[in-house]
Formats: structure tokens, sequence, C-alpha cells
């Protein structure tokens, strides 16, 4: 084989393994409906909607402190008083806690 032959033989196979390989993606391909500025709109906004719950969550928890107990001390007789502040305080813990980790699921 004289080597005009063998460089055709080798180009030949360099541009199939070249064909063959897959290309690298510069990111604005679309793969599917979604894009990689939809998919950093979607995060950024799954973390807006989290800190969004997490102000209206302390902003909550502080007026409804004051206003549950005022009628706590209202309605309950004194040695009841501390059971259903503790009752209310584990419910909005509980629901902030699943508002938050609903978000966290949907970021990551």
């Amino acid at each position: 084989m004289n080597d005009d032959t063998a460089r055709t033989m080798s180009n030949d196979t360099d541009a199939t393994t070249q064909a063959s390989q897959p290309t690298r993606s510069n990111g604005n391909e679309t793969n599917g409906a979604l894009t990689l500025g939809s998919r950093n709109l979607r995060t950024t906004l799954n973390y807006a909607a989290l800190v969004f719950l997490v102000l209206l969550a302390l902003v909550s928890a502080v007026q409804a402190y004051t206003a549950i107990g005022g009628m706590i001390n209202r309605l309950i007789s004194p040695e009841y008083r501390e059971f259903f502040r503790a009752a209310f305080n584990l419910t909005v813990l509980l629901l902030c806690v699943g508002g938050i980790s609903l978000q966290l699921k949907r970021i990551s």
C-alpha cells in the first residue's frame, strides 16, 4: 500500500469517527419544548415563590400569634392556655414547613 492510499484511508476513518460522535450542544438548542432560558425562568420563579412563602409565613405568624394569643387569654382558662398556644404554634409551623419543602422539591 502506498502513502497516498494510507492517507486516504486514514482521512476516511477520521471523518467516519467524527460523524459518529455526538456534537456538544451550546445550550441554545431545544430539547423538547423546554429551552435553557425557560429552565432558568422556571427556577427563578420557584425561588421567588419560596421567598414569598417564607415572608408570608413570617408576617402571618407574627399577626396570628398576637391575635390568637389575645383570644386564648380571653376564652381559655389559665391552666390550659399554654396547651392551646403550643397547638397553634405547631400547626403554623407544620404548614410553613410543608410549603417550604414543596418549593425546595420544585427547585432541586
